[in-house]
């Protein structure tokens, strides 16, 4: 039988319908079946199916369209916006971590800088398809499941900017400064002129051929959009993933993207399986054993990258540390953007042969690895918070309550805290442009300077140095003015608002220890991006030791502050425990703890709940919880109930017939009759409540028996 597309379509989609079932058998992504029958029809393997690559390779490029375009039809500008107060830290800390790990493994396996920048770069974006899998089979909490998507969403974006720039540096074959500098300039310009054109023309053509009602003329009309802006973005030099994508974002301004998304998804799962199909067909087995070392390499990098800038990212924008670590978990993997810009790298000449294959390991190894991961998300947080100082838990707790206060006080878009970001990002972006363009000229520079002035080379690079640091000196110093004005505006909500004290002694510990938190959030949010950026225009990595040496500092500060924190937490557990003592005791009984001059309560309305003022400064809520008999935690102890680790929230005492416990350790059991105090965050409180009472399941991740054989550091809970 001659061989000719249609053959070669069959072949392709027949194969890859038998793998990807397998695959989904054996509870794993569509993807790993794509590549198996890639392996399988390709032409490394002596299988009597054979498809032709170069006829396979230009069918995968209509995958690569419709995938991006469909990315483009699911962004909402205005989502993207609402969830980067949260999002952005961490997707900047992510992705900015993972190209400089990239990069670095690169250059240690001896390739050269190119092809060692594309290898970060592909990896530095998480896979929508198999994390949307995961999820699937093991649910996490709603709040991990928003955040998760919310990073996804904006590391698309990132994806988007990085496809084009690395399309312009494929091209060119070199970072040269003045090359990359109308790079940029070119790539905003088109960026702009797209979007802007896009938007004032097919929107109101879509709505008018809407109005004929035929879901047939709709589609044809989409996809001719999708495919002439793809051609144009071709035209002028780009990927056409990048046009692509614009056309998405246009078409779904028309208020139709849900209606085009629903008839094209068909098209897209086709072309995209062949896509992944093609990646496959360049695997060369041997290959693949050869580079083994470097591949196991970069997927232990991936997973513990991930999982550490993440987990890192997201305790430090007040999210936790179970949504934070349990986000690293998910997000452990190398995604469908990560070949676009192999195949990018590949079609340029400027990538090694080891790229594709690593690749494709690393991407089958990260697909296993992140179920199983996630699947005991709930026994990894709890070991992490066992080896957490105490002093930390505490302060991470009340640090979580503090900014979800803050979120929900200035979520408006006029925020001054909004301005600020914007305008430190941007201060923080001109900053780290203006030193890479100068690492990148320094040679040719400290040459000038020696021609003509007659100076060593030493004494010209130091006068160099001194020129770059007064030219940043203005953004360096709006940094610093938007960072303290950021960490004051913060810490004025909290304290405001907090319960009030005669000395202000807590009101002093709390504004210091936040101000530190935000601080070293900031330096991290801001250096690992800028130090991705640097990498490739340094010999060696001379950003990190400066970056390590604010980050060292910034945490001793924030250690000494977090004992003065535990200090007071401890305080006002003990007040506390004091009023629920006071509740279920005549008057004239002796107190149970230190008096604190509180003042008695009334007794409270049947209930197996109270509610009390936030007596921890900061928190949100503190609530008495009444444990009834056959409530799932009765008999428990707090280490196996692992209510801080599902939950965000703290039991910071317990009252049992008039016996009270404050801070109660990991050994202390639960019993029916026993009046739990319950501190955090408003809904880590609500969560807590519904489980010690039997009302909500003991999900997010975590296995849902009791741990086992586990020491808890004390206090528990």
């Amino acid at each position: 039988m001659e061989a000719n597309f249609v053959t070669d379509i069959g072949i392709v989609l027949g194969v890859a319908a038998v793998t990807s079932v397998i695959a989904r058998a054996a509870r794993q992504p569509s993807i790993v079946g794509y590549l198996l029958a890639g392996l399988i029809v390709g032409p490394y393997l002596p299988f009597p199916l054979f498809a032709d690559p170069h006829r396979i390779e230009a069918l995968a490029e209509f995958g690569v369209v419709l995938v991006m375009f469909a990315v483009g039809l699911e962004f909402r500008l205005a989502a993207f916006l609402r969830s980067l107060p949260v999002t952005g830290l961490t997707g900047l800390v992510q992705v900015g971590s993972m190209i400089y790990v990239g990069f670095t493994l690169g250059a240690l396996f001896g390739w050269p800088t190119v092809a060692s920048l594309f290898l970060g770069t592909a990896i530095a974006i998480s896979s929508t398809m198999v994390v949307t899998r995961v999820f699937a089979e093991h649910p996490p909490d709603d709040d991990v499941r928003t955040h998760v998507i919310s990073v996804l969403v904006l590391q698309d974006v990132i994806a988007i900017v990085l496809i084009a720039a690395m399309t312009g540096v494929a091209q060119g074959g070199d970072l040269a400064p003045a090359a990359l500098a109308l790079l940029l300039l070119r790539l905003a310009a088109i960026l702009v002129g797209m979007i802007v054109g896009g938007l004032l023309l097919i929107p109101p053509l879509l709505r008018l051929v809407a109005r004929y009602q035929s879901p047939e003329i709709l589609t044809v009309f989409s996809v001719g959009v999708c495919f002439a802006l793809a051609v144009l973005a071709q035209q002028l030099g780009y990927s056409v993933a990048l046009g692509a994508f614009i056309a998405g974002v246009v078409v779904a301004e028309s208020g139709r993207g849900p209606e085009v998304e629903h008839t094209v998804a068909p098209l897209r799962d086709v072309f995209a399986a062949i896509f992944f199909v093609s990646i496959g067909m360049t695997v060369d087995p041997t290959a693949v054993w050869e580079h083994l070392p470097l591949s196991l390499a970069v997927g232990a990098s991936v997973v513990l990258a991930q999982l550490g800038s993440v987990a890192t990212a997201g305790i430090l924008s007040g999210l936790g540390m179970r949504r934070g670590v349990t986000a690293g978990l998910a997000l452990g993997q190398i995604g469908e953007f990560g070949f676009i810009l192999a195949a990018i790298g590949t079609a340029g000449g400027v990538v090694v042969p080891a790229l594709q294959p690593v690749l494709v390991t690393v991407a089958v190894l990260t697909a296993f690895t992140t179920p199983l991961l996630l699947s005991r998300a709930g026994a990894i947080v709890g070991a992490i918070d066992r080896i957490t100082p105490a002093r930390l838990q505490h302060l991470l707790g009340l640090y979580e309550s503090w900014l979800e206060r803050v979120r929900e006080t200035h979520s408006g878009t006029r925020s001054p805290l909004r301005r600020a970001f914007l305008f430190l990002a941007i201060d923080a972006v001109a900053a780290t442009t203006i030193i890479a363009f100068a690492l990148a000229w320094l040679p040719e520079l400290t040459n000038l300077l020696v021609d003509n002035l007659s100076i060593a080379a030493g004494t010209a690079r130091i006068l160099l140095a001194g020129a770059i640091l007064l030219v940043c000196v203005p953004l360096l110093r709006g940094i610093v003015r938007n960072a303290i004005l950021i960490s004051t505006t913060v810490s004025d909500l909290i304290v405001s608002s907090a319960t009030s004290d005669e000395d202000g002694a807590v009101t002093r510990v709390a504004m210091h220890s936040l101000r530190a938190m935000i601080y070293l959030g900031i330096v991290i949010g801001l250096g690992f991006p800028a130090v991705a950026a640097l990498r490739p225009f340094m010999a060696g990595s001379y950003a990190i030791p400066v970056l390590g040496g604010l980050v060292a500092l910034l945490s001793f500060a924030l250690w000494r502050r977090a004992g003065k924190v535990d200090m007071v937490y401890h305080s006002g557990a003990r007040e506390l425990a004091e009023r629920i003592a006071r509740r279920a005791r005549p008057e004239t009984d002796p107190p149970l703890f230190e008096p604190h001059d509180v003042a008695p309560l009334d007794p409270p309305a049947p209930s197996p709940t109270a509610e009390h003022p936030a007596l921890i400064l900061g928190l949100d809520a503190a609530a008495e919880v009444t444990i009834p008999e056959g409530a799932p935690g009765a008999g428990q102890s707090l280490r196996e109930l692992r209510l801080r680790t599902l939950t965000g929230a703290t039991i910071v005492a317990i009252d049992r017939h008039g016996v009270g416990s404050v801070l109660p350790t990991g050994s202390e059991r639960i019993a029916p009759g026993d009046v739990c105090a319950v501190a955090g965050p408003a809904a880590a409180v609500a969560r807590a409540k519904g489980i010690l009472l039997g009302l909500a399941e003991r999900g997010g991740g975590a296995e849902k028996g009791p741990a086992k054989n586990s020491d808890e550091n004390p206090p528990a809970g």
